[in-house]
C-alpha cells in the first residue's frame, strides 16, 4: 500500500508539472513549474499558442534554431524558421514553418500539417477564402536553340561562330510580390484563381443598420468574418472585379484610383451599394458612461500590485478581503497581466508566469536576484 501511495503521489506531481516561457535580460527561455530551466533565454520572441498546449520561442534569424515547446511534456521541436499565428483556417491558428526546401503550415491546436506548394506569406482570411502574398514563380528556361552547322569555304569546313547568349528571362521587379486567392478557407487550400496582384479590396453590401442589428451581429463567434459580396484585385491602374464565387465580372482601367472611386465603380457594375465596411467586424456600440456603470464585485482570489511600507513594490494575492499573501517584492516597478497571469519587472526586462491558484512564480532561481525580485 505504501508503494502504491508513493506511486500515486509521484504520478500526481509529474502530471501537475508544466512548462512556461520566461524572459530574462530581454531574451526568452523556458522553465518548468519546479524552477528547472528547460531552454536558456536566448530567443528574441515568444508566443503562447491559443490552445495553451504549446508555445514558440523564435528569432527570425539563421543563427539560432526556432523552437516549439509542449507545455505539458516539455518536448522541444526545433525548426530553421517559424512564424506563429501566420494563418487561420477553419477557425484554427497555424504556424508557418520553413525547413530546408520545405514550407508548410502546422496547426497550433493539434500539430496537423498542410504542405504549401509556393512561398506564401501574410495570410488573410477573407470570408470563405484565404488570400496570401507570394513571389511570382521564376520563368521557365528558354527553349534550346539548334546548333549552327559548319560552313564550307574553299573546300574546307569552317567552324561556325559561337551563338550569342540567350536573352535573360524577364523577371519581376526587385521586391515585387503580390496577393492571390490561394484557396478556400479549409484544409485543402485548393487554388481558386491564378495571377498575383499588388493589392486587393474586399467589398460588402452597404446596408443600413440599426443599433439592435449591430448588437445581434456582435454575438457571432470571435474572429468570424463575413463573406465578401465582391472583391477587386489591382496592379497599378488595372483593376479586376470578382464576385463572391471568384468569377471575373469585369476588368477596367483607372489611374491613381482611390478606395471611394473603386467602391463606386464596383457598386455600379454589381448594381448594389458596396463598401469596404464589414459589419461583422465593426466596433461594438458604446456602453454606458463610466459614471453610470455599476461597480464590479471583487471575485477572489485576486492579485494586486501595492506599495509596501519599506518603499518597495509588492505583488500580493488576496484570497479574501482579510487573507493576503505577499508573492514577491522589488525596488523596481512591477507589471501584472491579470488575464494571462504574467508578472514582470520592466526595468530589468524580466517576465514570468505565476500560478493563479498558489502565486508560485515560474522563473529559475538564478535570474531572480539580477531582476530585483525578492520572494517572500
Amino acid at each position: 500500500m505504501t508503494t502504491a501511495l508513493l506511486l500515486a503521489v509521484s504520478s500526481t506531481s509529474f502530471a501537475q508539472n508544466k512548462y512556461y516561457p520566461f524572459q530574462a535580460n530581454k531574451k526568452y527561455g523556458a522553465t518548468d513549474t519546479l524552477g528547472n530551466e528547460l531552454v536558456k533565454p536566448i530567443h528574441k520572441f515568444r508566443e503562447v499558442f491559443p490552445s495553451g498546449k504549446e508555445f514558440a520561442l523564435y528569432n527570425f534569424s539563421d543563427e539560432i534554431k526556432d523552437l516549439i515547446v509542449n507545455a505539458s511534456t516539455g518536448k522541444i521541436q526545433s525548426f530553421a524558421y517559424i512564424v506563429p499565428s501566420e494563418a487561420t483556417i477553419n477557425g484554427a491558428s497555424y504556424t508557418i514553418i520553413r525547413e530546408n526546401d520545405k514550407r508548410y503550415l502546422r496547426s497550433e491546436e493539434d500539430g496537423k500539417i498542410i504542405i504549401l506548394k509556393k512561398d506564401y506569406t501574410d495570410f488573410f482570411r477573407e470570408g470563405k477564402y484565404i488570400v496570401a502574398k507570394h513571389y511570382p514563380d521564376p520563368p521557365p528556361p528558354p527553349p534550346a536553340r539548334p546548333a549552327p552547322k559548319p560552313v564550307k569555304i574553299n573546300g574546307k569546313l569552317i567552324p561556325p561562330p559561337p551563338l550569342p547568349p540567350p536573352p535573360p528571362p524577364k523577371l519581376p521587379p526587385i521586391g515585387f510580390d503580390g496577393y492571390s486567392v490561394i484557396g478556400a478557407n479549409d484544409l485543402t487550400l485548393k487554388p481558386v484563381m491564378t495571377g498575383i496582384f499588388k493589392q486587393y479590396l474586399a467589398l460588402y453590401k452597404d446596408e443600413q443598420e440599426n443599433m439592435a442589428e449591430r448588437i445581434v451581429i456582435k454575438k457571432r463567434k470571435a474572429g468570424e468574418h463575413s463573406d465578401f459580396y465582391a472583391i477587386i484585385f489591382s496592379t497599378d491602374h488595372t483593376h479586376s472585379l470578382y464576385d463572391s464565387s471568384m468569377k471575373l465580372v469585369k476588368k477596367f482601367e483607372l489611374k491613381d484610383a482611390q478606395q471611394e472611386q473603386l467602391e463606386k465603380i464596383a457598386s455600379d457594375i454589381m448594381k448594389t451599394p458596396l463598401s469596404n465596411f464589414d459589419r461583422v467586424n465593426s466596433p461594438a456600440p458604446m456602453g454606458l458612461p463610466s459614471k453610470n456603470r455599476p461597480v464590479p464585485e471583487i471575485v477572489y482570489p485576486v492579485f494586486e500590485v501595492v506599495k509596501a511600507d519599506n518603499g518597495n513594490n509588492q505583488l500580493i494575492l488576496k484570497r479574501s478581503a482579510t487573507e493576503v499573501k505577499v508573492i514577491f517584492e522589488s525596488p523596481n516597478r512591477i507589471s501584472w497581466d491579470p488575464y494571462k497571469h504574467i508578472a514582470g519587472i520592466p526595468d530589468t526586462d524580466t517576465e514570468f508566469n505565476i500560478s493563479p491558484q498558489t502565486g508560485k512564480i515560474f522563473l529559475p532561481q538564478k535570474y531572480r536576484e539580477a531582476a530585483g525580485i525578492i520572494v517572500k
